[in-house]
């Protein structure tokens, strides 16, 4: 074909695209419930990036953006689409996210100042906590912290390097409390393998299960490595469960001298054992139990690799493992990918409550919001009080126990030839600090710590990328920088309880004499 016609054919095909831009509606159209048929603007294809992201340059200081724990950390984990995922695509180099921009004029983001924020201005609604960080070392007390959250925390990012940093200042050691079964098997701290026949069980896949109980425990899951129902056959079952150190984790995760498995409801007997090197540690025959126990075993230090045994006709419900230190900070990372954080109260509360005591739990980090922007509403008063609702019930389980609520972060959508934050952020973030403050909760605002509005852009781009190209999740790298800014504010506002005290006692000595 002549060059003139393949230039008048161009010319013709832009044309009606053109003239489609023109008339197609600017909302879309309705093609089925839930199905809206879009077509760019006149505008979008005329300007290819029209979008305006935010300058977050503001945010670079002296600090490094990141702590790596290894020369190169691969950053490997899977955010494959499941049944419970909000149906984000796996980060590839060849995504359709890729911008056209030079990597060299990409504003890297760093750190900034962003303080925790208190109903009423009143900071002493974490002093019970500051309380129990106080005092750890002295007590030779084992305090823990559970970090909940949606695929954002997955693999154990932010709470590796919140957890990593507690443990330094005020003691402990390992990854804390985890899944006899990783729901995505995705983790940099720890090296999990199982045999096939362990069974997940979880709050998100109950359509499928043939029991009526709601005890899920503090992860929200439990495993089991028979049927549900062999109590009333003949078949013994074997499982077991290895974990191994991660050459590409923190030390201190590494470090555990403790190993407890939580379980209960097993209709019959059953033996556990654990096995480290070529030793036998310890085996135990379980009677029947019909409430909530636990297994406790030392670990000698320096341990690269534990098997934990299973035998028996009846599993028991096994509701995690906790690979602890004996004194000082535990930071559990509980992700629940596909989560809005609002599905707490739908589990049985009463024995959630018993097993967090046991745990001696003393602040919860709630952090949620992403798999709520996708569904764009008018206003979010339907989630606040959801929110608020889980909110209440985990600080009805005493006034020892402390909430930060960690707000929804930046999430762009593709938008013309760029992208943009969605218009509903705004609005979700207020919900969940309208429902942290009425349940008397910190809040941190995770977003404005990002850099606000249309600040994703500048995570996706700089280099190292600190987000994926799903606009969505951080990268490690990325999850370290938030963690950062989050323990900068925490230990800003324990010292101030610190020198508050001083005075305090200063003060009564003063009277006193």
């Amino acid at each position: 074909m002549k060059p003139v016609k393949v230039f008048l054919a161009f010319l013709s095909i832009l044309a009606l695209l053109v003239m489609i831009a023109y008339i197609f509606p600017s909302g879309g159209i309705q093609i089925l419930p839930g199905i809206r048929l879009n077509f760019p603007s006149v505008a979008d294809l005329v300007n290819y990036d029209q979008n305006e992201y935010k300058d977050i340059s503001e945010l670079i200081d002296e600090n490094a953006p990141v702590d790596t724990i290894a020369p190169v950390i691969e950053d490997t984990l899977s955010l494959k689409t499941s049944p419970d995922s909000i149906g984000l695509k796996k980060d590839t180099a060849t995504t359709q996210a890729e911008d056209t921009q030079p990597r060299a004029t990409r504003p890297q983001p760093k750190m900034r100042e962003n303080s925790i924020q208190y109903p009423r201005g009143d900071h002493s609604i974490l002093q019970s906590f500051f309380q129990s960080l106080r005092k750890v070392k002295k007590e030779n007390e084992l305090i823990r912290i559970l970090h909940y959250g949606d695929s954002q925390i997955e693999g154990d990012r932010i709470s590796s390097y919140i957890r990593n940093q507690l443990q330094k200042e005020f003691g402990g050691a390992g990854i804390g409390l985890i899944p006899a079964v990783l729901p995505h098997n995705t983790s940099i701290s720890l090296k999990h393998s199982i045999t096939s026949n362990w069974s997940r069980f979880a709050l998100n896949n109950m359509k499928d299960a043939n029991f009526q109980h709601r005890r899920f425990g503090v992860l929200m899951s439990f495993s089991r490595f028979s049927p549900y129902y062999s109590n009333y056959q003949d078949n013994v079952y074997e499982a077991s469960i290895t974990l191994k150190n991660s050459p590409i984790t923190f030390d201190l995760n590494n470090e555990f001298t403790r190993c407890r498995v939580f379980f209960g409801y097993n209709n019959k007997p059953f033996i556990v054992q654990m096995n480290y090197g070529n030793k036998t540690a310890d085996a135990d025959m379980i009677p029947p139990i019909d409430t909530l126990r636990q297994i406790d075993w030392a670990v000698p230090p320096f341990t690269d690799e534990l098997t934990l045994t299973f035998r028996g006709n009846h599993s028991p419900d096994i509701y995690g493992l906790a690979l602890d230190g004996e004194e000082g900070v535990a930071l559990d990372n509980i992700p629940l990918r596909g989560s809005r954080g609002t599905g707490f109260t739908k589990t049985d509360t009463a024995f959630l409550h018993s097993m967090m005591r046991e745990l001696n739990v003393k602040l919860i980090l709630m952090h949620f919001g992403v798999n709520l922007v996708p569904s764009i509403k008018a206003n979010y008063d339907f989630y606040e009080q959801r929110f608020y609702e889980q909110l209440e019930m985990f600080k009805s389980i005493g006034d020892d126990i402390n909430i930060i609520v960690m707000g929804v972060t930046d999430m762009s959508r593709k938008k013309g030839g760029g992208f943009q934050s969605y218009p509903n952020i705004e609005k979700i973030r207020d919900a969940q600090k309208r429902a942290a403050f009425r349940a008397n909760c910190a809040f941190w605002d995770t977003y404005e710590a990002m850099g606000g509005e249309n600040s994703m852009p500048g995570w996706v781009f700089t280099e190292p990328p600190l987000a994926r190209k799903d606009f969505t999740h951080f990268t490690y790298k990325g999850s370290v920088v938030i963690a950062k800014m989050f323990y900068k504010a925490l230990m800003k506002d324990y010292h101030a309880y610190l020198l508050k005290q001083q005075k305090r006692k200063i003060n009564t000595k003063a009277d006193s004499t």
